[in-house]
C-alpha cells in the first residue's frame, strides 16, 4: 500500500516503519519516556508541536507502536488513541465518551448509558476498572482544539482526574504552543515537556524521496540530484507531507527543471490553503493576503493601511490571527516600539503568491 499523505494513522505500523526518515533520537527519546512511565510510576505528560504536515500523526502512532513492542511495557499499559480531528468531542463528559469507546466493550457502552446522567465520575471509574491497574496512556491530537471545546471548567476536570488518579500518562499534539499550557491562568500550565518537530533535511528528504519513489533513488544520491532537491528544499521547506507529495508525482525531468516540481505542490496544496481561508472572516482574509503579497514582515501601520483601516482595527484583527496560528510577531531590536508581523505557514506564502499569478 502507498503511505497515505493526510492520514497516516490508518498505515500499519510496519508501513510507519518503512518510510520514517530522520529524527531517531526524538523518537528514541519518546519511546524511552514511555517505557519509563510504565515501569516506574513516573507520569511524564509530553506534546508535539510542528505545523500541519510536519509528522505529528506518524511520530506519535509510531513511538506508541515502538513503546507497545517492549513486552513488560505493553503489559502495563493500556493505549487509548483518540481519532485525528474528531468531531464527536463537544464537552468534557464527551472526551470521556470517546476514551471509552476506544477501550471499547462494555466499558463504551457503560460510557454512553452513564452520559444521559451527566454522571462524569462515574464514567471515570469504568475506564481506570477497564485499565485494571495499567498506566492509561491517552493519545490527544489536535490539543489546542480539544481544549477548546473542554473550555476552562472541562479543562479542570480533566486535570483532576489525571492527577486523582496517578494512571493517566497523555501523549498531545498540537500545531503551536496555545493559552491552554502557556498561561497560568489554565489548569494545565507548565505540565507537558515539549518537543518541537524540525524540517526535515535535504539528506532526510533525498533519502524519503527514495523510500517512496524507488525510479528518483538513483538520480537523488547524483551530484545534481542533491543540488536540485537542496533548491526545492529552499521554495519548499522540510515538510514531510509536501515531499511524500512531491514523491508521488515528480519525475526526473521534474526535479532537474525546479520549478515545475515547486508548482506542482503548490497546485496539490491550494485546495487545503483556500479552504481555510474560506472559513475566516473577510477582515481576517485581507490581511493574510497582505502579508502574503508582501514577501517579508510588516507593520500594523504598514497592514492597515494596505487595507485601508484603522491601525487599532488592524492590530485587533492580528491579534486574533495570532491567537489562532495565522500569523507570528516580534519585536524589532532597532524599534522595540512597533511589531513585525509574519505568516506562521511559509507556504501559505507560497500558494497565495502561486495563485495570485
Amino acid at each position: 500500500m502507498t503511505h497515505p499523505v493526510y492520514s497516516p494513522a490508518t498505515a500499519d505500523p510496519a508501513e510507519l516503519e518503512a518510510h520514517t526518515v530522520g529524527r531517531a533520537d526524538l523518537l528514541d527519546t519518546l519511546t524511552t519516556r514511555i517505557a519509563g512511565a510504565a515501569r516506574d510510576g513516573a507520569r511524564p505528560h509530553t506534546m508535539l508541536i510542528g505545523p500541519r504536515g510536519a509528522g505529528k500523526t506518524h511520530t506519535l502512532r509510531l513511538v506508541v507502536h515502538r513503546s507497545l513492542a517492549d513486552p513488560q511495557t505493553a503489559e502495563r499499559t493500556l493505549p487509548v488513541l483518540i481519532p485525528e480531528d474528531t468531531l464527536a468531542i463537544g464537552g468534557y463528559l464527551d472526551l470521556l465518551v470517546e476514551i471509552a469507546r476506544a477501550i471499547g466493550g462494555d466499558t463504551a457502552d457503560a460510557a454512553r448509558s452513564m452520559r444521559h446522567d451527566r454522571d462524569a465520575i462515574g464514567i471515570e471509574q469504568a475506564i481506570m476498572s477497564a485499565a485494571a491497574g495499567r498506566m492509561l496512556l491517552l493519545a490527544l491530537e489536535n490539543l489546542d482544539r480539544v481544549f477548546h471545546r473542554l473550555g476552562r471548567d472541562g479543562q479542570g476536570s480533566l486535570r483532576a482526574w489525571v492527577e486523582t488518579s496517578t494512571a493517566i500518562t497523555i501523549f498531545a499534539t498540537a500545531p503551536a504552543l496555545f493559552a491552554g499550557v502557556t498561561s497560568r491562568d489554565f489548569p494545565w500550565y507548565g505540565s507537558f515537556m515539549v518537543e518541537t518537530l524540525t524540517d526535515l533535511t535535504v539528506p532526510e528528504v533525498a533519502e524519503l524521496l527514495a523510500h517512496r519513489a524507488p525510479a528518483l533513488a538513483a538520480f537523488a544520491e547524483t551530484s545534481e540530484g542533491a543540488a536540485r532537491i537542496a533548491d526545492i528544499h529552499t521554495a519548499l521547506g522540510g515538510s514531510p507531507r509536501v515531499w511524500q507529495m512531491l514523491a508521488d508525482i515528480a519525475d526526473i525531468p521534474m526535479l532537474r527543471a525546479v520549478t515545475p516540481a515547486v508548482e506542482a505542490v503548490l497546485d496539490r496544496l491550494a485546495p487545503l490553503h483556500q479552504a481555510r481561508l474560506w472559513e475566516l472572516p473577510p477582515s481576517e482574509q485581507r490581511l493574510i493576503v497582505e502579508l502574503a503579497r508582501a514577501g517579508a514582515p510588516r507593520t500594523v501601520s504598514d497592514l492597515a493601511a494596505a487595507v485601508g483601516v484603522s491601525n487599532q482595527a488592524a492590530a485587533a484583527v492580528l491579534g486574533r490571527l495570532g491567537e489562532s496560528h495565522w500569523v507570528t510577531s516580534h519585536k524589532d531590536c532597532a524599534d522595540r516600539r512597533s511589531s513585525w508581523y509574519d505568516l506562521t505557514d511559509p507556504l501559505l506564502r507560497q500558494v497565495l503568491r502561486f495563485r495570485d499569478r
